[in-house]
């Protein structure tokens, strides 16, 4: 044989060595990668791996418990911290309610004072009329006065009666003598008694009977009783020296 039949052999010898080899190779780890042993290895290959950084593991690690520690204590101190804002809320209120409980009753101490006042000014005057005996004031507007008590201090049926004015309108002359006091007293009486008149005549003759109108009606009635209720001792005195 010639020497490069020679090594032609060989050479074909070579590759078919590498490729039984590569063969042999390839079929060795498929069959290790199939069985427990491998994966075990596997599993022990990533639980040493971490084992390399054992010092920023460990830093991370009381990072951690740090955070974990220091995270109930700020809960805590925000319960206590909600806590104690409801708690001083409660104390506002309680003071403002104490407050307002405050100013009610001096206004209703302070409402009674001026009522004694009130009523003992009137008794006041009332004896000096008695005193010092004034002009009398005619039949006809004492009976108008008390008509129209009578009208403003008995019960609302919800029908709008007129009240009377005759008597104050064709009297001047004899209102002008009567006291001061008296006089100022009826004139408010007499004004409130025309404004609910008004609200009758609206409500008769223009066919408007509203709620607004029965209302203002009604306050119209109240002051007339507690003005003409207030007169009333100096008025019948002043009819009882008329007659």
């Amino acid at each position: 044989m010639d020497w490069w039949q020679i090594a032609l052999i060989i050479l074909f010898s070579i590759i078919i060595g590498l490729l039984a080899g590569y063969l042999l190779s390839y079929l060795i780890i498929t069959l290790l990668r199939k069985k427990p042993f491998f994966k075990k290895r596997e599993m022990a290959t990533e639980l040493e791996e971490p084992l390399k950084f054992t010092v920023p593991n460990l830093l991370a690690g009381l990072i951690k418990k740090r955070v974990t520690t220091e995270q109930p204590a700020k809960e805590q101190a925000k319960r206590e911290a909600e806590e104690a804002r409801r708690v001083r809320e409660a104390e506002k209120q309680e003071r403002k309610a104490a407050e307002q409980l405050a100013k009610q009753q001096a206004k209703r101490e302070a409402e009674e004072v001026k009522r004694v006042r009130e009523a003992e000014k009137q008794e006041r005057k009332a004896a000096a009329v008695v005193e010092k005996p004034r002009e009398s004031i005619v039949p006809e507007l004492v009976a108008e006065i008390e008509n129209n008590r009578r009208i403003a201090t008995e019960p609302w049926t919800g029908k709008l009666l007129p009240f009377q004015t005759s008597a104050w309108d064709t009297s001047p002359d004899k209102i002008h003598v009567l006291p001061a006091d008296l006089r100022e007293a009826l004139t408010e009486s007499y004004t409130d008694i025309r404004l609910a008149n008004s609200i009758v005549w609206l409500s008769a003759e223009l066919g408007r009977r509203t709620h607004n109108l029965d209302e203002n009606y009604m306050k119209l009635r109240t002051n007339i009783a507690e003005r003409l209720d207030r007169i009333k001792p100096l008025i019948e005195w002043l009819g009882e020296k008329a007659t």
